[in-house]
């Protein structure tokens, strides 16, 4: 028996025993012994790819592959969607892909037009919107979203509309509380993005051994036991990296 089909019959095998240990149809024995090399293709395409696509590394790969074959795919489709169902989640699911391409006045108009009515203090709408405002230039109009919300909620504790308001205040140049929120967010903060900016913020600020500091002890977070690093951590690491 020539050695490719040696190497066939023994993928198969390999996937028949995959098919067994997690329940796969039992047609799929036949399938794999008959038709070594085109069964094998055929379970990867209909068992082993769609089981990956649902798992958090298979959605990355495929968000990955979609962003470089069709990178506006994603933005037509929640477009149309916001259309068709005028709603508060295709608005927010609309707003945070426009975050993604950075565009971010028509994510700014999408979370207004969204917090309206019952949903005027929404907290992950008004967080969205004070982002999008600081991201597109506007700390002025992201602080007032800030307070707005604050307002509403006097005992909100959320991490992320904190480090908003410290970059306002810090693009304000309100340098001393800037810092003082940084610092507060840092011991607090789940994920790398939080220290990573407060050891930027000191760079900028003359502060160059403390921000060296920061930026090795973010790296070695990274590789603390048990930690799981998400797609936006992965960035702020590298930053970290860069600069020690």
């Amino acid at each position: 028996m020539p050695i490719i089909a040696i190497l066939h019959l023994l993928v198969a095998i390999f996937f028949i025993n995959h098919a067994y240990r997690t329940g796969r149809p039992q047609y799929w024995y036949f399938v794999l012994l008959s038709l070594p090399l085109v069964g094998s293709i055929a379970y990867i395409c209909f068992e082993l790819l769609p089981e990956a696509g649902q798992s958090r590394r298979g959605r990355e790969v495929k968000r990955g592959i979609t962003d470089i074959v069709a990178p506006d795919r994603a933005f037509h489709r929640l477009h149309d969607e916001a259309r068709s169902r005028d709603t508060v989640d295709t608005k927010q699911a609309l707003a945070l892909e426009c975050e993604r391409k950075s565009m971010w006045e028509e994510a700014a108009r999408l979370y207004q037009a969204a917090a309206q009515g019952i949903y005027a203090h929404d907290t992950p709408l008004l967080v969205g919107l004070a982002r999008s405002q600081l991201n597109g230039g506007d700390a002025e109009r992201a602080l007032g979203t800030l307070e707005m919300l604050r307002a509403a909620h006097p005992e909100l504790d959320d991490q992320d509309a904190h480090l908003i308001y410290a970059r306002c205040l810090e693009d304000q140049g309100r340098i001393a509380d800037a810092e003082s929120e940084y610092s507060q967010l840092s011991g607090y903060y789940i994920g790398l993005e939080a220290r990573t900016r407060y050891a930027q913020f000191l760079q900028r600020n003359g502060h160059s051994e403390k921000a060296r500091d920061l930026f090795d002890s973010v790296v070695r977070a990274s590789t603390a036991r048990g930690i799981v690093l998400t797609d936006a951590d992965k960035i702020w690491l590298r930053i970290a990296r860069e600069n020690i």
